[in-house]
C-alpha cells in the first residue's frame, strides 16, 4: 500500500517537472512509476535471491517477516533515492538544452540580418 502511494506520489513529480520543461507529462510520470516500482522489485528479488543461497541447505515456505520489512524498507529508501537521481540528472540536461537553444538561436539573429542586407 505504502509502495502505490509513493508511486503516486512520484507520477506527480515527474509530471510537475515535464510540464515545466514542455514536454509529455504523461509519460514523464509513467517512468518516474516504473524507476519507483521497478527499484523496489529489484531490491525485493535481490533480498530473496540472497535468502535462497544462504538459507539453501533448509528450503522453508515460512518468511521471516523482520528482515522481510526490512528489504521492504530499503527498498522504499533505494527507489526514492533513485527517482530523486534520475530527476535531477533529466532536469539538468533539459535545462542545458535549453540554455543551449536559446544561444544558438541569439547567435543566428545577427547571420539572418545579415543575409538580408
Amino acid at each position: 500500500m505504502i509502495s502505490l502511494i509513493l508511486a503516486i506520489g512520484v507520477f506527480r513529480y515527474y509530471q510537475k517537472l515535464a510540464v515545466r520543461n514542455g514536454k509529455v507529462h504523461w509519460k514523464y510520470g509513467f517512468l518516474g512509476m516504473g524507476i519507483c516500482l521497478g527499484v523496489q522489485l529489484m531490491v525485493w528479488l535481490i533480498y530473496r535471491l540472497i535468502e535462497l543461497i544462504l538459507n539453501s541447505n533448509t528450503p522453508s515456505e515460512e518468511l521471516d517477516l523482520f528482515s522481510a520489512t526490512l528489504a521492504t524498507a530499503f527498498g522504499w529508501v533505494a527507489s526514492i533515492f533513485t527517482v530523486w537521481f534520475v530527476h535531477r540528472n533529466l532536469e539538468k540536461s533539459w535545462r542545458k538544452d535549453a540554455v543551449s537553444t536559446h544561444e544558438s538561436e541569439i547567435d543566428g539573429i545577427g547571420v539572418k540580418e545579415k543575409k538580408n542586407i
